[in-house]
């Protein structure tokens, strides 16, 4: 399916984050920016588009009046987390909380969208094939490198985005942040792996007629079998993140903490604007 942890999620808690403008705009075209994609997703009818449109409208209103307060109060909470330093334990509830924000969106989406996808035609699964092989260009890119050619990417995109969280490094410090995350297993590959195994229950259901229980079973329940194979991966980085965040100063704390800070503030506002 569409990546939901994208276009809802993403919608209030990441694009918000570059400023209060782009918060507006990004919250307040998210409708017709998950309409859109659906739309190219599946070649929709006319008559599923305007269903579509009037089956999201409630669930922004809950998103906005229930999740944004959510929202808010993880940020707040994981500033006073950083404070001191992120263990793996901390990181890992954490964690569990995007999730449970994911589950709680896809959840609250699925029973929105009511039928939509119970009656699919071939033509539309078949787009569906066509698109998300198009919106995984990136994943296979990555499967065609060498192992060390992987792991230079991935060990590059993890150190960039610590930097983005906690400020710059002296040069010392970054040679050891690399070489830990040289030590973390190989997370993208268990990823990449649970994406398409996701995306195969997803079309083979459509064939069949996708029911509202099948829908949440296959993106949400963590019993299945590809969600189980990625589980490893979490913890390793976990613990790979709970050794650099003791190495780092009081600064590079301060830094994480004011920006998750100013998440939350941004968050309120927006929730505000209701």
């Amino acid at each position: 399916m569409i990546d939901y942890q994208k276009l809802l999620f993403a919608s209030a808690l990441l694009l918000c984050l570059t400023g209060c403008s782009v918060a507006d705009m990004a919250y307040n075209r998210a409708p017709g920016y998950i309409t859109g994609e659906l739309e190219e997703a599946f070649d929709l009818s006319a008559a599923q588009t305007s269903q579509l449109g009037t089956r999201l409208e409630p669930f922004f209103i809950w998103h906005r009046e229930e999740e944004l307060s959510r929202y808010r109060d993880f940020f707040e909470r994981a500033a006073l987390i950083a404070t001191d330093g992120i263990t793996a334990e901390e990181f890992l509830r954490l964690r569990d909380d995007v999730g449970a924000a994911w589950n709680r969106a896809v959840g609250k989406g699925i029973d929105s969208l009511g039928d939509l996808f119970d009656n699919l035609t071939s033509e539309q699964i078949e787009q569906f094939r066509r698109y998300h092989r198009e919106s995984s260009e990136e994943y296979r890119d990555y499967l065609e490198k060498s192992a060390q050619q992987r792991e230079i990417y991935r060990v590059g995109r993890s150190f960039e985005r610590l930097k983005n969280w906690f400020g710059k490094f002296d040069s010392m410090l970054a040679d050891r942040i690399t070489e830990r995350l040289r030590q973390v297993p190989d997370f993208y590959l268990p990823w990449i792996e649970y994406r398409e195994r996701r995306h195969q229950a997803l079309v083979a259901a459509m064939e069949t007629g996708l029911t509202r229980q099948q829908f949440r079973t296959i993106m949400l329940d963590p019993s299945t079998d590809f969600a189980r194979a990625f589980e490893p991966a979490r913890q390793a980085y976990a613990a790979a993140l709970e050794d650099i965040s003791s190495w780092l100063s009081k600064n590079h704390r301060q830094h994480a903490v004011s920006r998750l800070q100013r998440y939350a503030r941004v968050v309120e506002r927006l929730r505000n604007q209701s």
